[in-house]
């Protein structure tokens, strides 16, 4: 017994001095630790919003979303790949200042489109959300950020400003949420206002705080600029397309939600469902970003890492099964009970997803983007299509149905290609050994 606990405890020290695995515990504890703060923070926005007000705030939420997959036009993604085989440091500056650059460019862009969306949707104008969304409209480059810092930080691998950028703007959208509930509860002014001033100001303030400690550069803003538009017609175009498809059907599900309802309260439970069975998704995705360089070296994914994290993702969604019920029966009260149906086939989805992302990481870091390319689009097209068939019958519940259905054919889509470049090497993805 004392030699078992001494090799376990030489283990957990070697554990301990790895630094992949401290930036994973950092990543994964953000992560998680983000996951109660956002559940009590909805809790506190929908009884201040009311079910209804909720589904408004999810489905401009939801429009924004949809934007951000869109309007980066994998921009992004090549300025990854370009930092991803940079070992310069004041390089990778000049990289993130051009993408900097590109961003705002981006956002131009983007302002035109949803000012005419927002001018002639009759969806928006039905529900007295028109006026409102324009007035979001010149906050839309902040939304941008998001997937600039998942692919810069991720490419330099930043896991502790990552985990920032993940973790802190849930830390003051909870704490705003505690300042409304004790001192808003009778306010009569425009609440979804309220809501959506937290919610760009939480992320603004981390992204400033994030994008000075990183550094930029806007030296050389023509050379970087090329160099990542090279990168965009060989590996960012078709990491784009592919999310194109893929990301902006799963974006897409909340909004047709809306257009098929009377109000948008079916918004907000599929929002929620989402967001209580994220842990799902986050299990395999924190374990890929950590190791995404590594992957890059490597010709196959360890199968102990690709077994651990299969197991690590199946309990949680035991433990999803187990405690939705309970939890939102006490806490978000009864006319919110249809969410706990939503939420166990919204998890199951999840999962399937988290994993194939799991996957995808290790295509990404080997730059097969055509692969990638390929699978999403598959994926995208099968949740387009089954959204379109279930949604307008089961309303949100068959937008979950739809998560199952697209994360099957992802899972099978990412191994099909995983194994494809693993070579004639005998590859067993539930942990055996080779």
């Amino acid at each position: 017994m004392t030699r078992v606990w001494q090799t376990a405890r030489v283990q957990f020290e070697r554990l301990k001095d790895n630094t992949r695995v401290r930036q994973a515990a950092v990543l994964y504890l953000a992560s998680f630790a983000g996951i109660p703060l956002s559940i009590v923070t909805s809790i506190v926005f929908t009884r201040f919003l009311g079910p209804s007000g909720y589904g408004d705030f999810a489905f401009l939420d939801s429009i924004f979303d949809f934007a951000k997959i869109i309007f980066p036009l994998g921009l992004f993604h090549a300025a990854n790949r370009a930092m991803v085989i940079n070992r310069d440091p004041l390089r990778s500056k000049q990289l993130q200042g051009a993408g900097i650059v590109l961003l705002f460019a981006l956002f131009v862009i983007m302002a035109l489109v949803l000012l005419l969306y927002g001018i002639t949707d009759t969806n928006l104008a039905s529900k007295g959300l028109d006026r409102f969304f324009l007035y979001l409209i010149p906050f839309g480059w902040i939304f941008l950020f998001e997937p600039y810092f998942n692919n810069v930080l991720h490419a330099e691998n930043r896991i502790y400003e990552l985990s920032a950028i993940r973790f802190l703007p849930k830390v003051i959208t909870f704490m705003a949420a505690l300042l409304i509930f004790f001192t808003m509860r009778d306010f009569e002014g425009s609440r979804l206002a309220v809501i959506w001033s937290v919610y760009l100001f939480a992320f603004l303030s981390i992204y400033i705080i994030v994008l000075i400690k990183t550094g930029f550069s806007f030296r050389h803003i023509r050379q970087s600029t090329t160099t990542i538009l090279g990168y965009y017609r060989t590996y960012g175009v078709h990491l784009y397309s592919g999310s194109l498809v893929f990301a902006g059907a799963l974006a897409l599900s909340g909004i047709l939600i809306s257009y098929f309802s009377d109000d948008n309260t079916g918004v907000g439970f599929f929002a929620l469902s989402l967001a209580i069975s994220r842990p799902l998704a986050l299990i395999p995705g924190v374990i890929a970003t950590t190791w995404f360089r590594d992957f890059a070296s490597l010709g196959s994914i360890p199968p102990r890492m690709t077994f651990l994290t299969s197991v690590m993702t199946l309990l949680t969604l035991i433990l999803l099964y187990l405690l939705t019920g309970p939890f939102i029966s006490f806490f978000y009260g009864e006319s919110f009970l249809p969410l706990i149906q939503i939420t166990y086939i919204s998890g199951t989805g999840m999962a399937l997803h988290g994993m194939a992302g799991f996957f995808t990481r290790f295509l990404e870091a080997r730059g097969r983007g055509r692969a990638v390319r390929n699978a999403n689009m598959l994926t995208g097209l099968s949740v387009f299509g089954s959204n379109l068939l279930l949604i307008p019958v089961y309303a949100e519940k068959g937008a979950a149905i739809s998560l199952i259905l697209s994360g099957f054919i992802y899972l099978a889509g990412v191994l099909f290609y995983y194994h494809r470049l693993a070579g004639n090497e005998k590859i067993h993805t539930f942990g055996r050994d080779k």
